[in-house]
């Protein structure tokens, strides 16, 4: 897993020197490409075999219904009743109606083959295009999701590696964690104050360092400043927080 780990950083590493919406069309443009995979090469031969399966069901389940309704039709007509019923004609409808579809699905798939290497250029081209279209929406209407979202990612993958910078604190630095009532989690704020924006949220038993610094508010609370391991610094209240 570390290894894994490492390979990502240093992947993410030349990636994070591009422009931002060049990162952007590369990660869409590889999901987009992964998904065009699953479809073309899995979901396929998947929906095929399932169609052949309910089509063999479909003569298991037809073959003794339509046998007794040949028996209840001669009977019928030894009775002197030549009519068809209505249902009848429902029931071998329905039957000859899914019969169609799972032939129709089972010659298309055999018709994809016949046509594979065109299936392949035009999703590859599909997929390009949609690939610029969503870099454009995105970069046009950035939302709150997508820049909450793509700053976590830039923390995760070079967490470990700024862990590694931090580890050469000073010793002498307190460590902090959470009191046992905020184990849900406490923020740590871009300045010493509740309405200052949030940097970082710590999890319970998440180790944090105090920078020697305080503060209090106008609301008499104290505030602390502190270092998380993958090198974020803020501000965290000193109630919910303990030395380690």
């Amino acid at each position: 897993m570390e290894s894994i780990l490492n390979q990502l950083f240093w992947i993410w590493s030349l990636i994070s020197v591009l422009p931002e919406w060049m990162r952007i069309f590369l990660a869409l443009f590889a999901l987009l490409q992964l998904a065009r995979l699953i479809l073309l090469y899995i979901v396929p031969p998947f929906l095929n075999l399932l169609c052949r399966l309910l089509q063999k069901m479909l003569y298991l389940l037809s073959y003794p219904i339509m046998a007794l309704l040949f028996t209840m039709q001669r009977n019928r007509r030894e009775a002197g009743k030549a009519g068809i019923p209505v249902w009848v004609d429902i029931i071998e409808g329905m039957f000859a109606l899914f019969e169609g579809f799972f032939n129709k699905m089972i010659q298309l798939f055999m018709k994809r083959k016949r046509n594979k290497t065109t299936i392949k250029r035009w999703t590859f081209y599909s997929a390009t295009a949609l690939v610029i279209l969503l870099t454009g929406a995105i970069m046009n209407n950035p939302n709150e999701w997508y820049s909450q979202t793509w700053k976590n990612a830039d923390v995760w993958l070079n967490q470990e590696h700024v862990h590694i910078q931090a580890s050469g604190a000073s010793p002498d630095q307190k460590e902090l964690i959470l009191n046992k009532n905020y184990e849900e989690g406490g923020n740590i704020r871009e300045a010493p104050a509740l309405t200052a924006p949030r940097l970082y949220t710590i999890t319970n038993g998440e180790i944090i360092h105090f920078l020697n610094e305080e503060q209090v508010d106008s609301q008499g609370i104290k505030w602390l400043k502190v270092q998380t391991a993958n090198g974020i610094e803020g501000w965290i209240s000193a109630l919910i927080v303990r030395e380690k």
